[in-house]
């Protein structure tokens, strides 16, 4: 224990801002889980809905583009600043819009302004701390982000069982607004990059000729559809299921709750593993989870379908993200950052518009595919001969 709060102490102070601001943002994040919902509701059909949050995941891949290279060029604290402010005046204007072709056309901005922000809050934290801290530094930050999220769509599903849909948009706009303020006047600006190596045609080059990334980048693809899920069609089976929309809540809370009293024991007994493997394993464990819905549609198989998809995330996302920090030149951490960004844009459109169209059909086929692609990240990740990562 000792040992754990000397290196906290050795994480810059800048850092420990960037983990509270993100704590009140991600626990804001309200609108997300329920928007298929939201969309349903309004008189659209499911179908329509995935086509809606598939404009919202075709504008993260303008946000991938656009967010890397901000993040490069002008500076991490700008580059939030700018989208989480955006991004919450977009979410106020989604929440008066009915129509799924009015919603699409503002799900597209939505996507593009507000998901702008990750790669440069992902570049700063590299900046800030020291490559032998970061892994603990990742830990820190995701136990902040699932602490919040084991909060806010238990609170979100309250609101939205026992109060107006409206509210969810107001709370999640307010904490992106704050967010952006405490990026513009309390973080560093971060490392920039001059002018003519700032491009897309510098980072292409050197991503093109690193085979690891690009195997990471196609298993995070695959990983995307398979976590999409988790926003899509679990909440559209649980209601299907014609069980009570606030332990909806409750069972997506189960998984920040798990990753915050968990995961940095798992990742510190698993730490001498070689890093292809665990996160193969992590990998097979998340898609497989949804095969429990092909038995039963009990209340307990929501339960241990989301324990067995956290045991995943949290075997793989505690060490994905310090190794492919690792395969970053200095220079191009936005932009490869917002590079990877694009595999979670592409997976997250195929699993919008596809996943919803099969569960409306065909749920046991969109379950098994889940189960496949978490056969084939891993399979894409075991194919990398990259230098081991602690």
């Amino acid at each position: 224990m000792a040992t754990l709060h000397h290196s906290l102490r050795q994480l810059p102070k800048p850092f420990w801002v960037l983990i509270g601001a993100t704590f009140v943002n991600r626990f804001g994040l309200f609108v997300v889980p329920f928007l298929t919902l939201f969309i349903t509701r309004n008189g659209n059909s499911t179908a329509q809905a995935g086509y809606a949050l598939a404009a919202y995941s075709v504008g993260g891949l303008a946000a991938a583009w656009l967010g890397g290279w901000l993040a490069d060029r002008l500076g991490r604290n700008a580059t939030m600043a700018v989208s989480a402010l955006g991004g919450a005046m977009c979410m106020m204007a989604l929440s008066q819009t009915v129509d799924w072709r009015s919603l699409s056309v503002l799900a597209f901005f939505t996507g593009a302004i507000h998901e702008a922000g990750h790669p440069a809050s992902a570049a700063l934290l590299q900046d800030m701390v020291a490559a032998e801290h970061r892994v603990l530094a990742f830990a820190v930050q995701r136990f902040t982000i699932n602490l919040a999220w084991s909060l806010g769509p238990a609170t979100a599903g309250l609101l939205a069982e026992h109060s107006s849909f409206f509210w969810l948009f107001v709370v999640d706009a307010a904490t992106s607004a704050f967010f952006g303020v405490v990026a513009w006047f309390f973080l560093p600006r971060g490392r920039c990059t001059e002018a003519s190596r700032a491009g897309w045609g510098h980072a292409w080059s050197s991503i093109r000729q690193n085979k690891p990334f690009l195997a990471l980048f196609f298993a995070c693809m695959c990983t995307a559809w398979i976590f999409r899920q988790t926003n899509t069609t679990f909440p559209l089976h649980f209601e299907s299921q014609l069980l009570p929309l606030d332990w909806c809540g409750y069972v997506l809370a189960l998984n920040g709750v798990m990753i915050c009293l968990f995961e940095v024991p798992l990742a510190n007994l698993m730490r001498h593993l070689p890093v292809h493997g665990v996160l193969a394993a992590g990998y097979i464990l998340m898609g497989f989870s949804f095969l429990v819905f092909l038995s039963s549609g009990h209340l307990m198989a929501f339960v241990l379908m989301m324990v067995l998809f956290t045991l995943g995330e949290m075997t793989a996302f505690s060490r994905q993200q310090a190794y492919a920090a690792s395969l970053a030149p200095d220079d191009m951490r936005g932009r490869y950052v917002g590079f990877l960004s694009f595999a979670w844009c592409v997976g997250n459109t195929g699993s919008s518009a596809l996943g919803m169209t099969l569960f409306d059909h065909h749920p046991g086929i969109l379950w098994t595919i889940n189960a496949c692609l978490g056969l084939l990240a891993a399979a894409l990740i075991m194919s990398s001969h990259h230098k081991e990562v602690a």
